[in-house]
């Protein structure tokens, strides 16, 4: 009794360590990152509320717990996060619980040390977003659904008839239904859940039967018929077209469009037939690269050893894995299964209790074996991705911060530029941006307008103009952007990578890019800061506009026609070197050259280079050939010059006389 209660306590504690370390894992530089476009969902809204209460639809539980937050301490990233972090904080111990409950302490506590350093987990649980949440409700809903299940065969008889048919308690089955439902407003996919109920039952009904054992009147048995109907009309086309039409009268189509569309699904089994499928199993070769086949092999394994939990704790991983891989497979990307990671982290856990267990039945010390608890403890935080998830959380900076297999997110820095437009702005400034929901966070303003001229037509599948509107200031057509210029003093622009895709008119850059000043101090590699003062308007015209830098260190390619002639320079009108060879510049595809300092000769004028300036560049004759020519700017990314940018404005090709 007196070892039990030892090893208890050891597993209390390594517990207690874990939840300090996934805290710290998931809090620390958390405010660094600027909010990303999904963030904002939630930010705006309750930001919204704050100051004029509005309906929200959108995630309304992880927005309504960021109000107060709001309200009581701001309006900032960390507060947006910080739900985020305690739901998945809280995962690692109700991870153990779930697999203390259902297998074993051992088993419990290895997957809790895969839940605390999993890179994909921590890094969904630092975001502004229901994902880590919706982890923890379900997880939550699974550990009490299986004892309303009666997975452990716990289930002492009571007096009432109906919860002893049930095999249940009024508070187990409340608990768990309300956790069903805050599972499902966090995220509607967990109505797949269904299969992995009716599948359990399924199985041990057929089980029953196998074993001589026939219950047709068990609850077992009908969930297994209902279970059976209800798959023949989902998957059997004449079945699911009768069913449609009686769920199109008695409801709206949100609510029956759960039902897969097959002929959908028979085209992407011919196109596409494993798209999806590999692209969440992406996720666990990228975050556990070492142990997500030990994930499967546990899963596997466990039905040997465990039967019910492991049939229990299949259907509700593998099961719903396959049916996102291939049935319900639209929209599929990275985050959507965050909600059932935990039971394959359980699947681990198996795997490495039972090397415990094996090497256990040859010895019969206790030292021996709580030794090798504590190394195979080791083993699997060192097979974790811990030193990524490190990493990731101390870098201090923006982009892909983690491996696109994890998420698609790229964090455009938005908080520098926007700091700095916020102290030098003036009552009645017009904001424009791309990307309006950042400049409304950090500008705290409600009147951003949105600087895009292009949109994605679905039915002609294409992307279209907007209409000029000039009945109210916008930016939605050229003549529109003129429009607003025209009629206001003092005008902003922030502009991402937005500014270079499809999504603006190539005309109304070009315009934006004449009218208005870069600012090239207030900007950086993510966001382009431009301002227009009717008062100093800008004389300086550009005929291109490159920013180089680390995000983008290469220039689209420019095509010049060859003088017949020796003493061809490149005038290149630049602002931002600082050093000779800072920047690089290609001819026709060749080897790239430090163009400021070129066969020892330095292209330089007088004064400050940092200013805009016109450089005078020779090129030597061999770099060119007859006919059309080629150049392209780029960045040097070597040593000093990793973090340099630079900004050309005009080139031009001439004769030196």
């Amino acid at each position: 009794m007196e070892n039990k209660l030892k090893l208890f306590d050891a597993h209390t504690f390594i517990l207690f360590l874990l939840i300090v370390v996934a805290f710290v894992l998931r809090i620390f530089n958390l405010s660094y990152l600027t909010l990303w476009v999904d963030e904002y969902v939630h930010t705006n809204t309750a930001s919204a509320f704050l100051h004029s209460p509005a309906p929200d639809y959108n995630g309304i539980i992880y927005t309504w717990l960021i109000i107060p937050l709001f309200r009581l301490f701001g309006e900032t990233e960390f507060w947006a996060r910080f739900p985020s972090v305690i739901f998945g904080t809280l995962t690692v111990p109700l991870t153990y619980l779930f697999g203390k409950k259902y297998f074993n302490r051992s088993v419990g506590l290895f997957a809790a040390v895969v839940v605390t350093f999993s890179l994909y987990l921590v890094f969904w649980s630092r975001i502004a977003r229901f994902y880590s949440m919706w982890t923890f409700f379900f997880l939550a809903f699974a550990y009490f659904l299986g004892q309303t299940l009666n997975v452990k065969n716990e289930w002492k008889p009571v007096r009432n008839k109906v919860f002893n048919y049930l095999q249940c308690t009024p508070k187990n089955l409340l608990i768990t239904v309300a956790l069903l439902f805050l599972s499902l407003v966090s995220n509607q996919m967990t109505f797949l859940v269904i299969y992995s109920i009716g599948l359990y039952h399924l199985v041990v009904f057929i089980v029953h039967i196998c074993r001589k054992n026939y219950r047709f009147l068990s609850l077992n048995a009908f969930i297994a018929y209902g279970f059976t109907l209800f798959c023949a009309m989902t998957f059997v086309p004449a079945f699911q077209s009768v069913i449609k039409n009686f769920l199109f009268v008695l409801f709206p189509e949100g609510i029956w469009n759960f039902l897969p569309q097959l002929d959908r699904l028979k085209e992407l089994w011919t196109t596409k037939p494993y798209d999806i499928f590999n692209l969440y199993l992406s996720v666990f070769k990228t975050d556990l690269p070492k142990l997500w086949i030990i994930g499967i092999i546990g899963l596997l394994w466990g039905f040997y050893r465990f039967r019910k939990s492991a049939l229990f704790t299949f259907s509700l991983s593998v099961v719903l894995f396959l049916l996102m891989s291939f049935i319900y497979r639209e929209p599929a990307l990275p985050r959507y299964i965050t909600y059932i990671y935990p039971f394959f982290c359980v699947g681990i856990a198996v795997a490495f209790y039972e090397i415990i267990f094996q090497i256990n039945r040859l010895t019969k010390k206790s030292a021996v074996r709580k030794a090798l608890f504590y190394l195979v403890l080791l083993a699997v935080v060192l097979l974790t991705p811990w030193k990524q998830s490190l990493a990731m959380v101390k870098a201090r900076n923006h982009g892909q911060v983690v491996p696109r297999e994890l998420s698609f997110w790229y964090f455009t820095d938005w908080k520098s530029p926007l700091k700095q437009v916020a102290s030098r702005m003036q009552p009645g400034d017009v904001v424009l941006a791309t990307v309006v929901q950042s400049a409304e966070f950090y500008l705290h303003r409600n009147d951003v307008i949105h600087f895009r001229q292009l949109y994605y037509n679905p039915d002609a599948y294409r992307y279209e103009k907007f209409e000029t509107d000039t009945t109210t200031l916008n930016a939605n057509s050229t003549g529109a952007f003129s429009h607003l210029l025209d009629c206001s003093e003092r005008v902003w622009l922030l502009a991402d990578y937005y500014f270079d895709n499809v999504l603006t008119d190539p005309e109304a850059r070009l315009y934006a890019i004449n009218q208005m000043k870069f600012e090239y101090d207030m900007s950086n590699e993510y966001v382009s800061v431009f301002s227009y003062d009717k008062m100093n308007p800008n004389t300086e015209p550009s005929s291109m506009f490159e920013f180089i830098h680390a995000e983008k260190p290469v220039s689209k390619e420019y095509q010049f026609s060859d003088f017949p002639r020796d003493n061809v320079v490149l005038l290149l009108d630049i602002e931002g070197i600082r050093y000779d060879n800072e920047m690089l510049i290609q001819f026709n595809g060749g080897l790239p050259i430090g163009v400021l300092r070129t066969y020892g000769v330095l292209c330089r004028t007088n004064g400050d280079s940092r200013s805009r300036q016109v450089f005078v560049v020779p090129v030597p004759r061999e770099l060119l050939k007859r006919g059309s020519n080629s150049v392209r700017m780029g960045l040097n990314s070597h040593g000093m010059y990793k973090k340099c940018r630079y900004v050309v404005y005009n080139m031009q090709i001439g004769i030196n006389d």
